[in-house]
């Protein structure tokens, strides 16, 4: 075992004994009716697990909530690659393995159970999103996306310390724009501490699981400073790991394959955000955010020859490049904008505005949270397959969802305490040329949410 899956291996030990200490709360488990039956501890345990099924929320205390949402939504999407509609163009259903429509209509109900005690808690959402049509409709996708638990270490006035575990998306707890789509999987640590005279400061990290079969981790961590000198001004830092030495090592691959799947995690990514916040009286006083944000790969690499075999030639060795960028690193990646407004109740209303400049190599194409291009065939930045198969690309064919740059435009407005219709505009084309085809991507989206 590896110095970095040893030292993970320790960190994931001590959050569980940890966890356990704090979270003196029951659980649904299973348990094995044929242990010895002479075991009295054992009958104890398992009458103990039967009796708390039985205890009510009275009775234990803390908060139960119960929420929900039903969405109903409808995209127009048109994106062209080198000139070429990829929606809808019967030309090119061959090579799709399922063609993406240019209208599409979506149903959704997310639903949300929080529990929590004086220094215990635990959060839920699952959701189901399914695609709308007696043909075309869908009524089995059903998503895990929340499922953690945590608890408090240190309760304090000024300092306090939480530690959470579970399942998560990475933007519920990271800000960014255009990062942190993926799903954190893995164990958390808050720590906040408050200045009377200075502002708030926070520190996020923690480790997550990318693949369990290679022991592959990442790490990731932000600290911020909020109100600094009781103004409007706030700064905050994300560093995010994905790389692991040494490549997958998946059975069966060759070098070659290694070094494609080494190169989708070879990532260490920067970001500094800042932004102002104030609410002017010439606005009634509504919220205006000022925001601007740099993020930056620094493993990113311009070239990299790795040694292929010809199909039927495995005596014969090609050096070829697999990295799609014509020789220079792509790993700059920057976005700026303005939001005004809060929605809280019927006839608030919110919008926000962003640019977003984005190079091939600033983040992973699979953490993508921006515009990006669209993407319909499925293509990778170093591999054909976006999921890290089907060989490498070249320069003229590397796709993924980086290398773009466009504008962002999204408004609400609650109609009711309850409903709220949000609309989305996203437009953008292909940032390097020289790097894959030239794309251009539009998309445009209404969503009718009911709250409860």
């Amino acid at each position: 075992m590896s110095k970095r899956a040893r030292n993970f291996s320790a960190f994931f030990c001590s959050a569980m004994l940890l966890a356990s200490s704090i979270f003196a709360q029951s659980a649904d488990v299973q348990y094995d009716d044929k242990m010895d039956p002479d075991s009295k501890d054992m009958d104890a345990l398992r009458r103990w697990l039967r009796d708390k099924r039985f205890v009510t929320m009275k009775e234990i205390g803390g908060d139960l909530s119960l929420s929900g949402e039903v969405r109903t939504e409808f995209q127009a999407v048109n994106e062209r690659t080198n000139g070429i509609q990829q929606r809808d163009n019967p030309d090119l259903a061959p090579n799709f393995p399922k063609p993406k429509p240019m209208y599409a209509w979506d149903v959704e109900v997310n639903l949300m159970l929080d529990y929590r005690t004086d220094r215990t808690w635990a959060a839920i959402k699952v959701e189901f999103d399914n695609d709308m049509g007696i043909r075309s409709g869908t009524t089995n996708r059903i998503r895990l996306e929340k499922a953690y638990l945590g608890g408090r270490i240190l309760p304090g006035d000024s300092l306090i310390i939480d530690a959470e575990i579970g399942r998560r998306n990475l933007f519920n707890v990271f800000d960014s724009k255009v990062e942190f789509s993926s799903l954190f999987d893995g164990g958390l640590f808050r720590f906040n501490k408050a200045f009377d005279s200075l502002g708030d400061y926070y520190f996020n990290g923690g480790a997550f699981l990318v693949d369990d079969i290679t022991n592959h981790y990442g790490y990731v961590g932000e600290m911020g400073a909020l109100g600094i000198g009781n103004t409007g001004m706030n700064l905050k830092y994300s560093l995010i790991n994905w790389y692991r030495p040494g490549g997958e090592n998946e059975e069966g691959n060759t070098a070659y394959e290694t070094a494609l799947i080494n190169q989708r995690y070879r990532f260490l990514v920067s970001q500094i955000l800042t932004y102002y916040q104030f609410y002017p009286q010439w606005i009634g006083k509504k919220l205006i955010k000022i925001y601007a944000a740099g993020l930056m790969n620094h493993l990113a690499i311009g070239s990299k020859f790795v040694g292929m075999h010809p199909a039927g030639m495995q005596d014969v060795v090609i050096p070829t490049q697999i990295i799609p960028t014509g020789g220079e690193k792509a790993n700059i990646a920057w976005y700026a904008g303005v939001s005004i407004g809060v929605v809280k109740k019927q006839g608030d209303w919110a919008i926000d505005a962003n640019y977003q400049w984005v190079q091939a190599q600033a983040y992973p194409d699979f953490d993508n949270l921006g515009i990006g291009r669209g993407n319909a065939a499925g293509i990778g930045l170093y591999t054909l397959n976006a999921d890290g198969s089907g060989g490498g690309t070249t320069q003229k064919t590397a796709g993924g969802n980086t290398n773009f740059k466009g504008v962002q435009i999204e408004a609400l407005y609650a109609i009711t305490n309850n409903l709220v219709v949000q609309q989305n505009f996203n437009y953008s084309n292909t940032l390097n040329t020289n790097i894959g085809p030239d794309e251009k991507y539009r998309q445009y989206e209404i969503e009718f949410i009911y709250a409860f």
